[in-house]
């Protein structure tokens, strides 16, 4: 018998005692011994009832998506729908908007020019990818009063001329190309010169000035406006100097010209219809 209270058996006995023991006691202090069953069953399956409800859960959401799967698909496209129809709006106004905003400047520019006659905005429909000057295609022809050879502007400035017609579009050459021969002015120093454009300068977005004196004192940063003639009226915006170099016969210069339009970028424009001395040759 004194071997037994000595070996490993009875140290287990002890310590499975010690334990329920403890347990007990805890029971009595936090809920009494009624309510130790009812514990030791709530703690052990505690981890059952979470998985169940889980379960539960899974199910029931999967089963819901199931039954009115057809439902929710109706009302995700219907929101859809309105969403779309709330971005279209948007869009709309602010095209109204963007329009308005260039009537409102074009406007200014009659009122300065009382001789022009303009056409209503245009879209610019397409971008001619064979041409190397940045042509571009309108959706307004003759049948809104449009011409061969009529300016092409913007509220910022000139941009080209109607190089080709029909009765519902018209192809526009911008100031970059070399069909474009307009007369220009410095608007300070009031030198002269004519845009004699290159594919060169083109590419980089740029137009040539060139037929100008050595002596004329012409600088980087001044303003270049058109003069009037049958083509283009005058004092329509063309850009400003951005490089001055020497011809090679050492006679002259030529002036780089950075658009006051980037026309490889618009989106929209005005034709000029008629203005005083259009056509008229002396």
């Amino acid at each position: 018998m004194r071997d037994f209270f000595k070996g490993f058996k009875f140290k287990i006995i002890v310590c499975v005692f010690a334990l329920v023991l403890g347990v007990v006691i805890y029971a009595a202090v936090s809920g009494g011994f009624s309510t130790f069953p009812e514990n030791v069953l709530s703690t052990i399956a505690k981890p059952f009832v979470s998985v169940s409800n889980a379960v539960s859960q899974w199910v029931e959401g999967t089963l819901d998506k199931f039954a009115n799967a057809d439902r929710y698909k109706s009302e995700n496209e219907e929101l859809k729908d309105k969403l779309n129809e709330q971005y279209r709006q948007i869009i709309e106004l602010e095209n109204v908007k963007h329009e308005n905003d260039q009537l409102k400047e074009i406007l200014k520019i009659k009122e300065e020019n009382s001789d022009f006659e303009f056409s209503a905005p245009c879209n610019i429909i397409a971008h001619n990818s064979n041409d190397a000057y940045a042509g571009f295609t309108i959706d307004r022809g003759s049948d809104d009063g449009i011409s061969l050879y009529d300016p092409v502007m913007t509220s910022n400035g000139l941009i080209g001329m109607v190089s080709e017609i029909a009765p519902n579009y018209a192809k526009v050459s911008t100031i970059l190309s070399d069909e474009i021969n307009v007369g220009v002015m410095t608007f300070d120093s009031k030198v002269t010169g004519i845009l004699d454009n290159d594919i060169k300068n083109a590419n980089e977005g740029n137009c040539l000035m060139s037929y100008i004196t050595k002596d004329s004192g012409i600088k980087k940063g001044e303003i270049v406006k058109s003069v009037a003639g049958v083509v283009f009226p005058g004092n329509l915006l063309i850009g400003t100097v951005e490089k001055v170099y020497d011809d090679e016969n050492g006679l002259s210069v030529h002036a780089v010209i950075k658009p006051a339009v980037d026309v490889r970028t618009i989106t929209d424009c005005v034709v000029i219809t008629d203005f005083k001395g259009q056509g008229v040759v002396d």
